[in-house]
């Protein structure tokens, strides 16, 4: 009986060699590769797999080849290795690789005769007295090298100059200097490129829809937000309207551990049939919350660190600060900006500034759900900002409506708006700083310089870098500070930058960068409903509202054990709005002044079907963090120094600081800060029907010489808290009437409210337009020892003053 013939193909991936010879791997062969060593650059051939005669002597024979070799050299020329060069590179069209290391995997391994070709490219070009850095970056321009190579041999080996070209043409390279740079043989021509993505573009239709239809066992979770450019005029001038451009963003996140949920379950469905449910979100406040929100943030979160919630503390400290920069090129954000499993399904020129507005947007979903079916019966979360919870509401609201005058289709009953957490993040970030403007321009002053300007409306960059350096240094000082003023100190000042340092910047900083992203469901639902607090008597028209829907939703879902509520504490970190800022920040980098609305919805495809730039990745230069964690150090301690000098100001002043009542609103001047503020800056207890008193418990008026002033300010006898049931009545009836009326105001504006933003809304909503240096402040690292030698003796200082 004749053995059959070993006939291929080659196991070795993206073997292109011509060969009619094949050899199997037997266990031998697998134990030879093994001892010399080869094997490791190919892990994953098998016993029982064939390699091309060539493949099997230099893995498995070495010895032999090597042999061979020296007793027969074929060495090849210059001109030979060239040409396996390019039919190497064109074999691997598609599939292009500009890492020096792995491109000489990827050459070799399509053609081992090419084994050496690259480093003599490198001792030709590269001398030897170059410095590491600048060797690693020559040798990215060989790889360069050898497309362009490739490329002039056989032209259709051009995946290099199609990178370069797309890259040209997202800079706003004009299509003269394109084909300029194609003459040279840079680059692929303008129409090329054009047609390329053009291609992309209209196949990008088909190409979702065949996704979906293979991949439509699995919940979605959808962001729909708008987009304008920002490189176009958005103000306008006298002479001039804004010609910024609008654009919808629709996208997808597939959750692939998790199976799509069904709209009604056990006859609930997961809309409540009330809407917004006020008395349930009391019910809780009541019997879940009760007394939570007496105590500052500080105190939960070592609670919940003391209850076995360790994850909350594992975050890098340049991480969290970067957690709203949404470039790419970001060194310490650039793996989680990967968008890995994300899915552009529209981009459309449109205004997302109505209801008909939003249900055209959905559009985009509806109509691939018309050749797929993926809503089915099934529920679409929608992670989205203010207006898109308002009008997503709105028209569910309508779809229910008996005699509605608007037209809503039906599968609309599909999605839920889901309050978006980064949005959260950042609105409430900045409110901070501008409620609390002149505590922050003091800190500012002290820390970078009085001559330093800082801005009404900083980046968020900056923002995140204020608050965390106001936090940070409180730590460094809050046992000492809280063990001098003690627990019955009402003073008005020193309640207001407690309740700020204790509460409100680390509940805004952790909301999003801690809690959502590390998956602690009941802490991230806590903190959103403390948060509601701050906005309650901050009197934000927007966001007084919408986490009360997000916390009804949640209680609803509880209360009717609806299969929704076990995937949102499951999978929390999918129910994401990164994925469109992050996708709105990569159009922003591949497009520029020069391109049309045709132009960057072209782009936006080309970012969906490529998602990496080769060209970008390997080439840019990657930006870092501003500060290196010993800058951050040295700030932290001077932030450190700052409060001590001030919270001395304020021991000497205690008491000075008087509230002055007026017919529509409390004011008080705070004499160390020299500045007259209203509630809003207060603690919450000066907000309520009842404020606290000066010095007297808040229960029986009596002489507070025991017990504790609560974080909103009201002081209580430890017996009378207790007769409280461990929580202040006047501050619950506050957030009773707070949730009962901003509820009741939600529904009017869901049922009977206009269909566009009104100019509350829209105000609340747009940029305050403030220039800033973006200048970053040099820091003095030598001094390190002189600040840290001084914040000692100032903290060892407290207890004599």
């Amino acid at each position: 009986m004749s053995r059959k013939k070993n006939s291929g193909p080659c196991s070795v991936q993206n073997c292109s060699l011509q060969v009619s010879r094949f050899r199997q791997i037997t266990l031998l062969a697998y134990r030879k590769a093994q001892n010399n060593g080869s094997f490791k650059f190919y892990p994953y051939l098998k016993i029982g797999e064939q390699l091309c005669h060539i493949h099997y002597l230099s893995i498995v024979e070495t010895d032999r080849y090597q042999k061979s070799k020296t007793q027969e050299p074929k060495s090849y020329s210059f001109i030979e290795q060239v040409s396996m060069l390019t039919k190497g590179l064109y074999m691997q069209r598609g599939n292009i690789e500009l890492d020096p290391i792995h491109f000489q995997q990827m050459i070799v391994e399509s053609d081992p005769r090419l084994q050496g070709f690259f480093d003599k490219l490198e001792k030709a070009l590269i001398p030897d007295k170059r410095s590491l850095y600048n060797k690693i970056e020559a040798k990215k321009t060989i790889v360069s090298l050898c497309y362009i190579m490739a490329g002039i041999r056989n032209k259709f080996a051009n995946d290099f100059k199609l990178e370069v070209g797309l890259y040209l043409s997202a800079s706003g390279a004009s299509h003269i200097a394109i084909d300029t740079l194609n003459s040279i043989g840079l680059s692929a021509c303008y129409t090329t490129i054009n047609n390329f993505k053009r291609k992309l573009a209209n196949e990008h239709p088909l190409k979702i829809r065949e996704f979906f239809s293979e991949q439509k066992n699995y919940l979605y979770v959808y962001n729909l937000d708008d987009y304008h450019d920002i490189h176009e005029k958005r103000r306008p001038n006298t002479t001039t309207l804004s010609t910024a451009k609008h654009m919808a963003t629709c996208i997808c996140k597939q959750v692939s551990a998790c199976a799509p949920v069904p709209i009604i379950f056990n006859g609930s469905s997961i809309h409540n049939p009330v809407n917004i449910d006020a008395s349930n979100i009391c019910f809780r406040l009541i019997n879940q919350y009760h007394g939570t929100f007496d105590t500052s943030y500080t105190n939960c979160k070592k609670q919940w660190l003391v209850n076995g919630r360790p994850d909350i503390n594992n975050f890098d400290k340049i991480e969290l600060l970067t957690v709203h920069f949404y470039d790419d090129a970001i060194a310490e954000r650039k793996e989680e900006r990967s968008m890995k499993g994300v899915r552009l399904i529209g981009f459309q020129e449109k205004n997302l500034h109505s209801m008909n507005d939003y249900v055209s947007a959905l559009q985009l979903i509806l109509n691939i759900d018309n050749d797929t079916g993926i809503l089915y019966n099934r529920v679409a979360p929608l992670v989205a900002d203010w207006p898109g919870q308002l009008f997503i509401r709105k028209a569910i609201t309508n779809l229910y409506k008996d005699n509605s005058q608007y037209s809503i289709p039906s599968r609309i009953n599909s999605f839920i708006p889901i309050l978006g957490p980064l949005h959260v993040s950042l609105n409430s970030r900045e409110h901070v700083l501008i409620i609390y403007y002149t505590f922050f321009q003091k800190l500012f002053h002290f820390v970078f310089g009085k001559r330093k300007i800082l801005a009404k409306k900083p980046k968020p960059w900056r923002i995140n870098l204020l608050l965390d350096l106001a936090y940070n240094g409180w730590c460094k000082i809050r046992e000492t500070i809280l063990t001098k003023f003690g627990n019955i100190c009402k003073d008005i000042e020193y309640r207001m930058v407690l309740d700020l340092l204790d509460n409100i910047i680390p509940a805004t900083l952790d909301i999003y960068a801690i809690l959502f992203r590390s998956g602690s469901f009941n802490e991230y639902v806590e903190t959103i409903f403390r948060i509601w607090t701050f906005a309650l008597r901050w009197k934000r028209h927007n966001y007084n509202k919408a986490p009360l829907a997000f916390l009804s939703d949640i209680f609803y879902w509880e209360d009717t054990n609806h299969p929704f509520i076990e995937v949102v504490k499951l999978f929390l970190v999918n129910f994401n709005d990164y994925y469109v800022e992050n996708y709105h920040s990569k159009i922003r980098a591949h497009t520029n002044t020069n391109n049309n609305v045709d132009n960057i919805i072209k782009q936006a495809f080309v970012i969906d079907e490529r998602n990496q730039c080769e060209i970008k990745n390997i080439f840019e230069k990657t930006k870092t963090y501003p500060y290196k964690l010993s800058s951050l150090n040295l700030l932290t301690e001077k932030t450190s120094l700052f409060l001590l000098e001030y919270f001395q100001e304020i021991f000497k002043n205690s008491g000075k600081s008087k509230l002055h009542k007026t017919k529509k609103k409390i004011e008080c001047k705070l004499i160390t800060l020299g500045v007259t503020v209203d509630s809003r800056c207060l603690p919450t207890g000066f907000s309520t029907s009842v404020p606290p008193s000066p010095d007297t418990c808040d229960r029986c008026h009596k002489k507070l010489d025991n017990g504790e002033v609560l974080t909103c300010g009201h002081g209580y006898h430890y017996e009378c808290y207790q007769i409280l049931e461990y929580g202040c009545r006047y501050c619950e009836e506050y957030y009773k009437r707070g949730i009962y009326s901003n509820v009741k105001s939600f529904l009017e504006r869901l049922e009977k409210g206009p269909n566009i933003l009104t100019s509350e809304e829209r105000e609340e909503r747009e940029d305050i337009l403030v220039e800033e240096n973006e200048i970053i402040e040099e820091i003095e690292i030598n001094e390190s020892q002189e600040v840290h030698e001084k914040f000692l003796r100032s903290l060892n200082y407290v207890n004599a003053w």
